[in-house]
């Protein structure tokens, strides 16, 4: 159950005293019990009035759609990716980005001019290099040899 307070700030009636007079006035020539009745049903009449109204388009909170599901990049893609990084070094989102805003170098081919225009730089911002898979024979390498005795 709700306080008069509460129905009165739902219904849209001021705080202040003389706004809270103005609504109850209305009701002054009901006796006590009679009095309060109608008023809280004028008020619950307000309420429900309000919220069964439409909120106008101007009210309406802007918020951003949820980010679209981007296609992943195909191996060809990734492998220009790659060759563009071990091009630029430890920079070379920030050099991509710049050539993408029409910065030199002017080096992004038609592969990277797509994916700026179907991914954009909030996603190259975002993106991660896949960690290099090691093969069988480096593995095979790196394995220290074992002495026989």
């Amino acid at each position: 159950m709700s306080t008069i307070g509460e129905l009165e700030r739902r219904a849209g009636i001021g705080s202040s005293p003389q706004d809270r007079t103005a609504f109850w006035i209305r009701f002054h020539h009901l006796e006590g019990a009679e009095c309060l009745k109608a008023g809280v049903a004028e008020l619950n009449r307000l309420i429900a009035e309000k919220e069964a109204t439409p909120t106008p388009v101007s009210k309406i909170a802007t918020t951003r759609p949820k980010r679209e599901k981007l296609p992943p990049l195909t191996e060809d893609e990734v492998q220009v990716i790659q060759a563009y990084a071990a091009k630029h070094g430890r920079r070379w989102k920030s050099v991509l980005n710049h050539v993408w805003t029409g910065g030199a170098p002017y080096d992004d081919g038609g592969t990277l001019r797509r994916l700026r225009n179907s991914h954009g730089p909030s996603w190259l911002h975002s993106y991660r290099l896949p960690k290099p898979r090691p093969d069988e024979n480096a593995v095979s390498e790196c394995q220290p040899d074992v002495l026989e005795t």
